[in-house]
């Protein structure tokens, strides 16, 4: 056996895998059934997770934690995505008897009223401390409302609660951080179900097509709807959705946000492992040369 050969093979089998090793991205979701669960982007079950706290509503996940909502209550829980233990209440929002929808801009939360107004929270990550209320208006959003994503420096909101299912389908408008209008009705779902939470990746936006057991993309750019995804199991009733902020370049990386796990761009730890794969195949390099 040729002993060189097999090391030099080893060590370059090692390089090129770690090259080449992508996580998946995957979709969260949290429904009114108390059911959580994640998927990947082709409808493929992958993880469930206990949802024991109520009528679940909103859902965000930053790395290994999730924080959720629930319909009747002022508390935002919270999970760990790794091993599903409950970790507790990560805070409370004063003054409000049920929250929706729930997003992240890399620092802070934001947190849909589902107390029948059209008021949106800003709220600490580090403290639970109340930042700012926003009403959103000039859209027509009506109190109840259920979809609400932090996107690019700008917020995405739902029309209406999408449970009542109204024939037309559900429309979604963008609003500058303060709760004024910037285009109205950017996406309309009308002929691709109707919808409630939503979710952004970086590039598009998915939309929980509640009661049909799917999710439906749509792109971020244009508002226009690609396709529809119909989920592994039955997940009837679902709510909101997340991707992991922690993998979008908009929440990611920046002052006080959570380092980036983006899709393609290696841990940190990778990063060493390849080093140490390149510098040994540097020193079998050598070792050739004076052999």
């Amino acid at each position: 056996m040729n002993t060189k050969s097999l090391k030099n093979g080893a060590v370059g089998f090692a390089c090129c895998a770690l090259i080449g090793s992508v996580n998946a991205q995957l979709i969260y979701e949290n429904s009114a059934g108390s059911d959580m669960a994640s998927f990947q982007l082709d409808g493929t079950s992958v993880s469930a997770f206990t949802q024991n706290k109520g009528n679940g509503r909103g859902i965000v996940t930053v790395g290994d934690t999730i924080y959720y909502t629930t319909a009747d209550s002022g508390n935002i829980y919270t999970r760990r995505v790794s091993d599903n233990v409950d970790t507790g209440t990560a805070f409370t929002v004063a003054g409000a008897s049920g929250l929706q929808s729930i997003s992240y801009d890399g620092t802070n939360f934001w947190v849909g009223d589902y107390s029948g107004t059209t008021k949106a929270y800003l709220v600490s990550a580090s403290n639970g401390s109340l930042l700012k209320t926003i009403t959103l208006t000039g859209a027509g959003t009506e109190g109840y409302y259920d979809g609400l994503e932090y996107f690019n420096g700008k917020l995405i909101a739902n029309k209406y609660d999408g449970g009542f299912q109204r024939e037309g389908g559900n429309q979604y408008s963008i609003f500058d951080l303060d709760g004024g209008l910037i285009q109205k009705d950017f996406i309309n779902t009308n002929g691709h179900g109707n919808g409630t939470g939503i979710a952004f990746d970086g590039s598009s936006f998915y939309i929980s097509d509640i009661g049909n057991n799917k999710i439906s993309q749509w792109d971020g750019a244009t508002g226009s709807f690609i396709k529809s995804i119909t989920l592994q199991g039955f997940h009837g009733s679902i709510e909101d959705l997340s991707f992991d902020f922690a993998g979008r370049v908009d929440t990611c990386g920046g002052p006080n946000q959570p380092a980036c796990n983006l899709p393609g761009v290696p841990e940190p730890s990778t990063y060493a492992m390849l080093l140490l794969g390149l510098a040994g195949v540097g020193v079998v390099a050598r070792r050739r040369k004076a052999n």
